[in-house]
């Protein structure tokens, strides 16, 4: 997969993430403040039905102080009116005669009716006599008169007395937390609220605690607490919830906890597809890398096998037997190099598959140094080099593969001698504890980065790119060293600075405790 396509790909991954999360993201949104728009809803209702109960309750209990403390007190026509009447219809009357000497006016009062002036004859008039009481007009207009007197006295004290009362009632505190947590219970909220009652800019009663004043002032919770009264309309109910937030969240617990397993999910799914892709891209061109630099490494010695076997057939040359000697000489030690290599590539196919077999027994790290020192020695003196060794471990046998941990240690010597761009001047030293042996190779040459620290026991990995590289390889050796330790139970490290050389060690307990 070439950049731009690469590219592409990961652009249009994005995009679409981002996408599905901004979806995502508005729902939620959407949802959120649809469920605050409830909660206030609610809240305002039940704020309203708070004021007008508390309204209602203070009315009915002034009624029924006034009446318990003053009915005695009532005007007595109040008495009479209260008092059952007869039961037989009753007439009123008026001794007033008209004009007409045969009618006269009466005024007809019933149990059930207001009384009503008549027009009727002296005969009619005579005949209800018997069952009525006759009272005289003038009598009858100054009862009217008294009555309406009495009744607007006691009028005027209820009016008196409301007035007084208006001026002077206190609001109850836990009644009005009773009647709002009723309320607000009722409308399904149940979170911890603070209120207070506020006239004008000021706090003049309440129950709250963790709430300031600016936010009473500043609530978008407010209601008129005596809407309908003269003197205290100015009063207002002020709540605030400190834990709306996480109430109203809350309600959406399940549908928050789902956005983000699902959110999540996605964010999960695409950094590791991502990070898949880059990782498989890393791979090829390291596989790539590796084609060319195999390539190249296989090239020369072939090249050198051809020239030499070539060089025999000519007639002058295969006369010489010194001659012959040399060139199959060099026709032998290039056939064990690729020999080598190829067998580097089957152990680490072997290794990746698990087939690898180890042939466990009791093994003298010491030999192994020596061995592998003696096959790359000469090899670092035709460079000027040397190999210092420090045997410091007091028990240096432990349990192994000596073939495996031989070509580890080879694979540590060849990487300083290749990787030291003077004389190569390196040093094997080992050391123990309690749990197991420390194998240090130790160079001064080129050293490495950090970054290059990081990957360098990464398959295929090499510094450089390409089929041109200063160092021949394959990128296989130190592949090969790490899993061999970890075979084995153990571990390897590198310190290294750029220009400085660097440090190689290997950890190998006495017991391995990873084998089944």
């Amino acid at each position: 997969m070439n950049m731009r396509k690469f590219t592409g790909l990961i652009a249009l991954m994005v995009v679409s993430v981002i996408a599905i999360v901004w979806v995502q993201v508005t729902w939620i949104s959407n949802s959120v403040r649809a469920q605050n728009e409830q909660f206030d809803f609610f809240v305002i209702n039940s704020l309203r039905n708070t004021a007008h109960s508390m309204e209602t309750n203070r009315r009915m209990n002034f009624l029924n102080e006034m009446f318990i403390r003053g009915y005695s007190a009532l005007p007595e026509a109040i008495h009479r009116t209260a008092s059952p009447g007869l039961t037989t219809e009753s007439f009123s009357v008026e001794s007033k005669t008209v004009s007409d000497n045969d009618s006269v006016e009466i005024i007809v009062s019933t149990n059930d009716n207001p009384p009503v002036r008549m027009k009727v004859t002296r005969e009619e008039a005579n005949a209800g006599i018997a069952n009525s009481v006759v009272v005289g007009s003038e009598e009858y207009m100054r009862w009217v008169q008294q009555q309406s007197y009495e009744f607007q006295s006691m009028s005027n004290q209820l009016v008196s007395e409301m007035f007084v009362w208006e001026r002077n009632m206190a609001v109850n505190k836990e009644e009005l937390l009773h009647t709002l947590q009723g309320e607000l219970a009722a409308s399904g909220i149940e979170t911890p609220f603070e209120f207070a009652l506020i006239r004008g800019d000021s706090i003049i009663d309440g129950i709250y605690s963790k709430v300031k004043k600016k936010d009473f002032l500043n609530s978008p919770y407010k209601v008129n607490m005596f809407a309908q009264g003269l003197l205290r309309k100015g009063e207002v109910l002020s709540v605030v919830f400190p834990r709306k937030t996480n109430y109203v969240l809350g309600t959406m617990g399940f549908m928050l906890g789902g956005f983000g397993l699902f959110l999540l999910i996605i964010l999960s799914t695409f950094a590791l597809s991502l990070w898949f892709i880059i990782r498989q891209k890393k791979t090829s061109e390291m596989q790539a890398d590796f084609i060319n630099n195999m390539t190249h490494e296989f090239k020369t010695p072939l090249a050198t096998i051809s020239l030499a076997a070539d060089t025999i057939a000519n007639n002058r040359v295969i006369a010489d037997e010194d001659r012959v000697r040399h060139f199959v000489s060099m026709i032998k030690k290039e056939n064990s190099r690729m020999n080598r290599q190829v067998e580097t590539i089957l152990q680490i196919a072997t290794l990746d598959k698990h087939e690898m077999d180890f042939s466990y027994s009791p093994v003298d790290i010491h030999d192994i140094i020596r061995g592998a020192i003696d096959t790359i020695e000469i090899q670092v003196t035709d460079r000027g080099g040397v190999i210092c060794r420090r045997f410091d471990a007091e028990k240096s046998v432990i349990s192994g593969d000596s073939e495996h941990l031989r070509n580890l240690v080879h694979n540590l010597l060849d990487n300083a001698n290749k990787y030291s761009e003077g004389a190569p001047e390196i040093t094997v030293s080992t050391r123990s504890n309690e749990s197991g042996l420390f194998l240090e190779v130790a160079d001064r040459g080129i050293g490495m980065s950090k970054a290059v620290q990081n990957r360098v026991f990464e398959r295929f990995y090499r510094e450089t790119t390409g089929n041109i590289h200063n160092v021949k390889g394959f990128g296989l050796g130190l592949n090969y060293v790490k899993a061999i330790a970890d075979a084995h139970g153990g571990a390897v490290t590198v310190e290294s600075d750029p220009g400085k050389g660097s440090i190689f060690t290997v950890f190998l307990p006495y017991k391995n405790e990873s084998r089944a």
